[in-house]
């Protein structure tokens, strides 16, 4: 529902007046993202006032009303910088006037995704904060970055030990071999031996069959231009002739499409996948991505069912935090309740 159409009062009714410990939530991200933005100023949508700007204040309506011990708050990284950091500023100080329980965890830390075992380069805000008796330290990364300077190299790689990046082939090649007109959900993978540690931790509970394998239809056009496209490549690396089969507004659209790499961790998978997949071509097949393959770049476990049509479970996946870094997240805010608590 709307949470500006449920108060925190209604929704204590509907769990029966419970304690709540934590409350977690991503208010929605368009108007701060680098990719949003743009979106809807084309529409003529005048950002600053769009009303998600404030749907935050919703939020810390809820941890005021309900008071829990933590609470975590998921944004884009232009979060903590949109309109000069007004916004960003605006929520601490909210923060810090509930009534007078509540710190923030400094500085609110950017985390990428594929730094914690995510095939996936992903960048988020991850805004904790908990009552005055707690201490949250974020969790450390657990694989190499993709960009390092020196002093990270001796500092993560020698001291932490960290693993290698998790690529789109460790995590999608065993999944089943599908067409774009698939009309089948449920479907045997298409390798069951040599498989990575991330497959074999993608189907630990599941049987030899997996769900959601169904992809958009592409047009003629689009596969003739996929053909073009090497691994990694995007719409503006093609000759001119080429990108006349498939012409597109080149000042604006330079990577309207792009093929996934099966040697590196994917780009950010969001929410526009819902509309369209163009940015995210299959690495080898003439086909974009399907909903369970996108799923496993967000490192949701195979037996994770998405429902809804196809566009709605794509937005659910884009919108999503990565499971495996929800998991980090939680690890951590666990540790600093038992530290209080035991």
């Amino acid at each position: 529902e709307d949470i500006e159409k449920v108060s925190p009062q209604l929704f204590s009714n509907y769990i029966n007046n419970q304690d709540v410990n934590i409350i977690i939530g991503g208010p929605p991200c368009p108007t701060f993202s680098s990719i949003g933005q743009p979106k809807l100023q084309s529409l003529g949508n005048d950002v600053s006032k769009d009303k998600r700007n404030r749907l935050f204040i919703n939020f810390l309506k809820y941890v005021e009303f309900f008071q829990p011990d933590f609470f975590i708050m998921e944004n884009v990284p232009n979060f903590k910088t949109k309109y000069n950091g007004e916004i960003f500023r605006a929520t601490i100080d909210m923060i810090h006037n509930l009534n007078g329980n509540y710190d923030v965890s400094l500085p609110v830390n950017i985390l990428n995704a594929v730094e914690y075992g995510v095939p996936q380069n992903r960048k988020r805000m991850f805004l904790v904060g908990h009552k005055k008796d707690f201490k949250f330290k974020y969790p450390l990364p657990t694989h190499n970055l993709i960009k390092k300077q020196k002093t990270q190299i001796n500092f993560f790689d020698n001291e932490l030990k960290l693993q290698k990046n998790i690529t789109v082939g460790e995590a999608i090649s065993d999944l089943p071999n599908i067409t774009d007109n698939w009309k089948v959900d449920k479907v045997k993978y298409s390798q069951n031996k040599n498989l990575s540690d991330y497959q074999k931790l993608m189907r630990k509970n599941n049987t030899n069959e997996v769900q959601n394998n169904r992809c958009r239809m592409t047009n003629e056009r689009a596969k003739k231009l996929f053909l073009h496209m090497k691994q990694g490549s995007k719409y503006m690396d093609l000759e001119p002739d080429i990108r006349k089969i498939l012409p597109f507004r080149e000042d604006i659209f330079f990577d309207r499409l792009k093929r996934l790499d099966n040697n590196k961790p994917s780009w950010t998978v969001i929410a526009h996948i819902g509309v369209d997949g163009y940015m995210y071509i299959h690495p080898t097949e003439n086909r974009t991505l399907s909903v369970r393959e996108a799923a496993r770049l967000q490192s949701f476990p195979d037996d994770f069912i998405f429902c809804g049509n196809m566009q709605e479970t794509y937005t659910q996946i884009g919108n999503a935090v990565p499971v495996i870094l929800s998991y980090k997240i939680a690890t951590s805010v666990l540790e600093s309740l038992q530290k209080v608590k035991c």
